[in-house]
């Protein structure tokens, strides 16, 4: 029965930043849990990539090109969506990222707002236009892909931190005003084992060790991992489960990166 209850089958779902990282591991295993996925990126070759992989396996899942940052992109990819599949049942906003390590005294408006806008306001995007068809759907969900940094201070890190704070307020705000026809939760994540990261770790071995030293499981997670916790979401397993932002950070109280910005 718990099991059954994890299941996805007939079910469709939009994963944003698919292409990669956190976002191909989710949709993998929301594919494999029975729904047809909706990959959208701004990059074609890596969702293509993640679909293949989806067929591969047995499973279903198309394609789509958006970039999150921009309405009519987002709008389009809703339409498609329903165009397509007939239907809509969750959402995972999942794109959005930190660019660079930047001191407070550095960072320009432009800066702080791209990272609000990528992060936080893309979320709010895409789960308004789509809000109309979860409502249709009988068991309509969201997920929003946040991060540790909401909630603990890093130097470097503001406009990031900033952004997915206001993200996590973004899915107690709409877990009330949704509620009970949709539910909306958040999954606040630790340090990731993503192409990113790997790049980093092999140009910087210390930096792997300090980060895993500073974690209290002693280990870095993987897309799999947050790809179960997303199916979990998801699914009727959690149908009692709204408004939660739920760390998958390796039990983490404070950052656990190796390295902080020198004090004024």
């Amino acid at each position: 029965m718990a099991l059954e209850l994890m299941r996805l089958d007939g079910r469709v779902g939009i994963v944003t930043g698919a292409g990669r990282g956190v976002g191909e591991g989710i949709a993998l295993a929301m594919a494999e849990a029975g729904a047809t996925v909706i990959a959208a990126a701004r990059t074609q070759s890596e969702i293509d990539r993640t679909v293949t992989a989806i067929e591969k396996a047995g499973g279903s899942a198309r394609a789509m090109t958006a970039d999150v940052t921009k309405t009519e992109e987002l709008k389009t990819l809703v339409e498609a969506t329903l165009a397509a599949c007939g239907r809509l049942d969750f959402v995972v906003n999942n794109a959005g990222g930190q660019d660079e390590f930047i001191p407070f005294l550095e960072t320009s408006e432009e800066t702080f707002l791209h990272h609000f806008d990528w992060n936080t306001a893309s979320a709010f995007r895409l789960s308004q236009l789509a809000t109309p068809a979860l409502l249709e759907s009988g068991h309509g969900a969201i997920l929003n892909i946040s991060s540790g940094v909401g909630h603990i201070g890093v130097r470097g890190m503001i406009p990031y931190g900033v952004a997915k704070a206001g993200l996590d307020q973004l899915t107690r705000g709409l877990a009330e005003e949704l509620a009970p026809r949709i539910r909306v939760n958040a999954l606040a994540l630790g340090a990731i084992l993503t192409p990113a990261l790997e790049r980093t770790f092999a140009l910087d071995p210390a930096f792997h060790e300090g980060m895993i030293a500073k974690t209290p499981l002693k280990r870095i997670g993987s897309a799999a991992q947050i790809g179960a916790a997303a199916v979990f979401a998801c699914s009727d397993a959690s149908d009692y489960m709204t408004g939660a932002v739920i760390p998958i950070d390796g039990g983490l109280q404070d950052t656990n990166l190796p390295f902080k910005l020198p004090d004024l």
